[in-house]
């Protein structure tokens, strides 16, 4: 493609994104694949979306050459905080459906022995997690994979991953995993119907950049961490169900 030498894609990184340099020397941000298209992104400007990842990093040159710089900090941009990216992707809208999916889909994990290290990113993609069958690996996995296909819900590939513990030992190291019907935390987390009703509309109006710096925190409450993440995700589907 024409002028493609301008720009330098990076590694690809966990979260699925490939950082751009454009002239060997300006950091203009990133591109990511997602459902079969490409976007660029350069934070404070609207990203763009394209068939191919030279078309996406293009854009960035583009915007790059029109004087624009990334200004991470304006208010609406994908979310950065690690406390949000903890919870669900920023490549998500934060709709009622996308966190009602995103609390069965770790809720799910943690009876299957994993532990999320990025928020949820969709069924299809990349998706960092820990095992947590005392092996100590951390790698990459797709949810859609994992819950299963066709009605079937055997996560696959039945080898969780290469240098696991023995087969055999998966059904006890599940079962030590604890899963509780109350929430046992001191930051009270979302267990019943009705508060689900009532925080999952909160959690929507959430602003971009001063959500997690509250104490008191809504969709902290509908996706943080929690041993009693199964109920919590019952309670947010039946909610949503009633809501919509």
């Amino acid at each position: 493609m024409e002028n493609q030498f301008r720009y330098a894609l990076g590694d690809r990184q966990d979260d699925g994104r490939y950082m751009v340099t454009v002239d060997n020397k300006i950091k203009a941000g990133y591109v990511y694949r997602r459902h079969g298209s490409w976007y660029g992104v350069m934070p404070g400007q609207t990203e763009a979306r394209r068939p191919d990842r030279f078309q996406a990093a293009y854009h960035l040159v583009r915007l790059t050459d029109a004087g624009h710089r990334p200004t991470p900090q304006k208010a609406g941009l994908p979310l950065t905080s690690e406390a949000r990216d903890l919870l669900i992707s920023p490549h998500l809208r934060l709709t009622a459906p996308n966190i009602v999916r995103a609390s069965e889909a770790t809720a799910r994990l943690a009876e299957l022995g994993w532990r999320p290290l990025t928020g949820y990113p969709g069924a299809d993609q990349s998706w960092r997690m820990a095992c947590l069958l005392g092996c100590g690996w951390e790698g990459t996995r797709f949810w859609s994979h994992l819950r299963g296909r066709n009605g079937d819900p055997t996560p696959r590939p039945l080898c969780r991953h290469r240098g696991c513990i023995p087969q055999s030992e998966h059904a006890a190291k599940l079962a030590a995993i604890t899963q509780a019907s109350e929430c046992p935390c001191e930051f009270k987390h979302v267990t019943t119907v009705v508060g689900a009703i009532t925080h999952l509309p909160l959690a929507l109006t959430a602003q971009a950049n001063a959500w997690y710096n509250a104490a008191d925190t809504h969709l902290a409450r509908l996706l943080g961490p929690c041993p009693a993440a199964s109920v919590r995700a019952v309670a947010l589907r039946t909610a949503l169900d009633r809501i919509l």
